[in-house]
């Protein structure tokens, strides 16, 4: 590795240490590196825009929409009262109302922080007024939400499958079982915890609050099966279901629950406006540090020392999702992403291990960096909620943690659990 290269990554790096955006981190990176070298700055304007021409791209900021627009609609209290009647009898009601409703409401929005910021506005300050500890309510928040872009649809899983030149529909079959397992695993832990410190438990509820509860939310649960029955049909490409579901959640809000008025609606049109340019800002940037990487020959030099190492299959897939695990930690996922799967995936395709399989992998492993510092969005936004400091929230993070780590390990050495279910459709 020659001197500037290591002069850019410590530039890079120390930007991150002092709070700069990681787009603006790679995109200052970027720009430096080509001063350096000599390299015409047009290089860095056709490197930033070249990755946004792509028609599958148009998904993301229409199911960003969708997910704005169900949120304006009051979807999000009609999921968690519908969870609520599910699961509240069960130890620590509340926390499995809230680790239910992010698995239900992963398939409306596909936002792990949409989630974080829309089911933790309700139902934190609601288990710390029931006597949970500010610190659990805030753990189950972040960590349940993280569910959002591993259960489908998935705007993230959209840019991988991008990236990889992947089935967007093969992507969305395989992470739903991962998905799943992940909220199950977090209910049980939720579970365990609250008997534990005996949190309180909500009555039974009855047959008709649960068919009440059901009839009010059915509509919003049409949505993901919609969406993934048009794609696993052919009957639309990923970026035609994507607007579909933006005009149903359209639908859904003037005409079924009649909650939608032009305020609520210009709110939805500008979170996703500024949700799309943020998710694009870091795309584009990511997209120059990518180039520079490639150029400098970065994923060919890795991927010598991984092979190097000597070790067997299984214990070079160990390294590299713990690779995964703190580089989620540090980063947020999209830059993760695009340094990562051109490194990690000609490795993993190397060793027998399918290309699906593995980006599923990839993405529950950066997944859990989404509430660990000191990046951790949907820890950051629970603690805002519920005005906790990060650092008294780490010992009860500690469970979900290791309980994401037993995930991310079953899916990554059974291959089944992500490649079953898009066998059946394809």
């Amino acid at each position: 590795m020659n001197s500037t290269l290591i002069l850019i990554f410590l530039l890079f790096f120390v930007m991150i240490a002092v709070g700069v955006p990681i787009a603006f981190s790679m995109g200052i990176t970027g720009v430096t590196y080509m001063l350096m070298n000599g390299i015409t700055l047009q290089m860095a304007v056709q490197r930033f825009f070249s990755n946004t021409q792509s028609f599958s791209f148009l998904a993301v900021p229409f199911f960003i929409l969708a997910g704005n627009l169900m949120v304006e609609s009051g979807v999000a209290m009609k999921i968690i009262r519908f969870a609520d009647v599910l699961v509240r009898q069960l130890p620590g009601g509340l926390g499995c109302v809230s680790v239910v409703t992010s698995m239900l409401l992963a398939g409306v929005s596909g936002s792990s922080v949409a989630d974080a910021a829309s089911v933790g506005g309700i139902l934190i300050p609601e288990m710390n007024r029931k006597g949970y500890d500010e610190s659990f309510s805030v753990a189950i928040n972040a960590t349940s939400s993280t569910v959002g872009i591993i259960i489908p649809p998935s705007s993230t899983m959209i840019i991988i499958a991008w990236i990889t030149g992947l089935s967007v529909a093969k992507m969305f079959m395989a992470g739903a079982i991962p998905g799943i397992l992940l909220g199950l695993m977090y209910l049980a832990i939720t579970v365990v915890m609250s008997v534990k410190r005996n949190y309180p438990r909500e009555k039974r509820a009855t047959w008709k609050e649960i068919k009440q509860a059901l009839i009010h939310t059915i509509w919003a649960l049409f949505l993901p099966v919609i969406l993934l029955g048009s794609i696993i049909l052919g009957i639309a490409t990923p970026t035609q279901s994507a607007s579909l579901a933006a005009v149903y959640a359209l639908f859904l809000g003037l005409v079924v629950y009649k909650t939608l008025d032009f305020k609520a609606i210009y709110r939805a049109l500008a979170e996703t406006a500024k949700g799309t340019t943020s998710v694009m800002l870091v795309v584009c940037s990511a997209s120059i540090f990518q180039w520079i990487l490639v150029r400098e020959n970065v994923p060919t030099m890795i991927s010598h020392w991984l092979l190097g190492l000597g070790l067997s299959k299984n214990l070079l897939l160990l390294v590299m999702v713990s690779m995964l695990f703190v580089a989620g930690m540090i980063m947020d996922n999209v830059p993760n992403l695009f340094i990562f799967l051109p490194i990690f995936m000609p490795i993993a395709i190397g060793l027998g291990v399918d290309p699906i399989q593995f980006s599923i992998v990839t993405l529950v492993s950066l997944a859990l960096g989404l509430f660990t510092p000191p990046v951790g969005t949907t820890l950051f936004i629970s603690c805002a909620i519920s005005k906790t400091k990060i650092e008294d929230c780490v010992l009860d993070l500690l469970p979900f943690f290791i309980g994401g780590i037993i995930v991310v390990l079953l899916i990554t050495y059974i291959p089944p659990l992500t490649l079953w279910l898009p066998s059946l459709f394809f």
